[in-house]
């Protein structure tokens, strides 16, 4: 007759156990991480926002050389490209289509990314202002003036970055706003 005492294994109880202590170090894990999962999702943004104020740049150089024209190159659906007394302004898929911007040109408009870099020049000298407005469906950028900065020892409303909320939403991106 076999009995049940020479079998060696745990028991439920310690499988409890195990299971309750690994859950614990998981939380514990996935709390301190997160906040810098944020971070960088952050910071990839203004990356990526300073990246189009790089594409506008070159277009800009463009129109300057006469690599691309107003009334041949930068004709499209309204809004896509405007040319006031003294800024243009520059869709970010228009960016994309100009081959200045590497981005797929599907995540622009309804799917991802929306917005427009605005490039005010002056009278009196040739330097160019950026001015970008752009979201991601969950971050938001508005940019006067220079590069995009995201620092998280910043308080919220110094950073350039801002959460994607709905009242913003409604705002619409085109250069002609």
């Amino acid at each position: 007759m076999k009995t049940f005492k020479d079998k060696k294994g745990f028991t439920l109880i310690e499988l409890l156990a195990v299971i309750v202590v690994l859950a614990i170090v998981t939380v514990l894990a996935t709390s301190t991480i997160l906040p810098y999962i944020v971070d960088v999702r952050k910071q990839a943004f203004a990356d990526e926002a300073n990246e189009a104020i790089e594409a506008a740049s070159r277009a800009m150089t463009l129109l300057t050389i006469g690599s691309i024209t107003e009334e041949d190159d930068l004709k499209g659906e309204a809004g896509d490209f405007s040319k006031g007394t003294n800024s243009y302004c520059f869709s970010l898929k228009k960016l994309v289509e100009l081959g200045l911007w590497e981005k797929d040109i599907e995540d622009i408009g309804a799917n991802g990314y929306d917005g427009y870099v605005k490039v005010v020049t002056s009278d009196s000298s040739k330097a160019y202002t950026y001015q970008l407005k752009m979201h991601n469906q969950s971050l938001y950028v508005d940019s006067k003036g220079g590069d995009v900065k995201y620092d998280k020892d910043k308080t919220e409303d110094q950073q350039v970055i801002k959460d994607f909320t709905s009242t913003l939403k409604s705002e619409t991106f085109s250069c002609g706003s």
